[in-house]
């Protein structure tokens, strides 16, 4: 009976070891997968202020045309340049699908 105790963790050890090995190279795809999405959605957030300041730079040069309002509109192009640095600052990197053996991820 020991044998066979013996004989069947060795099994599922052999088991677990050959599916981890099978699993290994999918869930290092999903994490660069995972790290190139969460840069995209990050890219995305911070175009998204920047062109919001834009859109209200735009407006205010719209309906403020005097120079009585000159404090907010400084204020909007400070935001406007610090939005811009951190897009900057944003990598999105470059996945090249074709050399890690996955092509069918990325058109």
């Amino acid at each position: 009976m020991a044998a066979n105790h013996f004989h069947g963790s060795l099994l599922q050890y052999a088991f677990m070891s050959g599916m981890n090995d099978r699993i290994k190279p999918y869930r290092m795809i999903l994490n660069i997968y995972r790290e190139f999405h969460e840069a995209v959605v990050a890219e995305n957030n911070d175009e998204v202020k920047v062109y919001r300041i834009y859109g209200k730079l735009e407006l205010f040069e719209v309906l403020f045309n005097d120079g009585v309002m000159m404090d907010v509109k400084e204020k909007l192009e400070r935001e406007l340049a610090l939005a811009q640095a951190r897009l900057s600052d944003v990598k999105v990197p470059n996945l090249n699908w074709e050399k890690l053996g996955e092509p069918q991820m990325w058109p």
